[in-house]
């Protein structure tokens, strides 16, 4: 197991932890695609390391191979699917011959935010994918159709101390735990595990990492 650690200047931190909650699909890809820009970056001789870090990102490679995102009393996790070839000059490479480049992660960000990936004809979708194939790379398709189709792991922590108190007035500190994890992101799948304390960096990791020993649930101590 290989791990890497980046420290999140303030303009990387607002976009793997933007100012609403992440709900869709299309929003955690435009996550990893600006996580792994970054991550691309820290070999260019003309990236410039900032001093004004407030997060960082660990890149946790073997047999569980995921990133995670860790900001003050929030973190959370997703797969990673790409190679990562630190000997190579941190090339990123996705299946066995996609090369990972900033000009495929611009791509992929302009796409899924564009208006046809939102129009109700797959026609309107397809046009700027078959330009794109034509012009620059002949597996972006591929490439995106496998990013949509990914199962993601996604699952954050959170110390949430507003929605505590909330939730502690009308008597329902249960629903909504101070210390909790929050399993996937979409409003019919997710829900909330409670934990009775803080959780550090690498707890979190080590929640997650297949090498570890399990953790296990219990109930609350006090009675509902």
């Amino acid at each position: 197991m290989k791990s890497y650690s980046f420290n999140l200047s303030k303009v990387v931190y607002a976009k793997v932890f933007p100012n609403y909650r992440v709900k869709t699909k299309a929003q955690l890809i435009e996550i990893l695609m600006e996580a792994t820009r970054f991550i691309l970056l820290q070999n260019d001789s003309d990236f410039i390391v900032e001093d004004d870090s407030i997060g960082k990102i660990i890149l946790h490679i073997g047999k569980m191979s995921r990133i995670f995102f860790f900001a003050d009393k929030k973190y959370y996790s997703v797969v990673f699917p790409f190679h990562f070839l630190e000997e190579d000059n941190y090339k990123m490479i996705f299946k066995s011959n996609i090369e990972v480049t900033s000009q495929l992660i611009s791509k992929v960000i302009s796409i899924i935010n564009c208006d046809e990936f939102k129009e109700q004809c797959s026609l309107d979708f397809v046009a700027p994918i078959c330009d794109f194939e034509e012009e620059c790379d002949e597996n972006f398709w591929v490439f995106l159709r496998e990013l949509l189709l990914m199962e993601d792991g996604y699952i954050r922590y959170d110390f949430d101390k507003e929605n505590y108190d909330k939730a502690m007035q009308n008597g329902e500190e249960h629903k909504h735990p101070l210390n909790h994890y929050d399993i996937f992101y979409s409003s019919n799948a997710t829900f909330k595990i409670g934990l009775k304390d803080t959780l550090g960096n690498d707890a979190f990791i080590n929640l997650l990492d297949t090498n570890s020993e399990c953790e296990y649930l219990t109930k609350p101590s006090s009675k509902r």
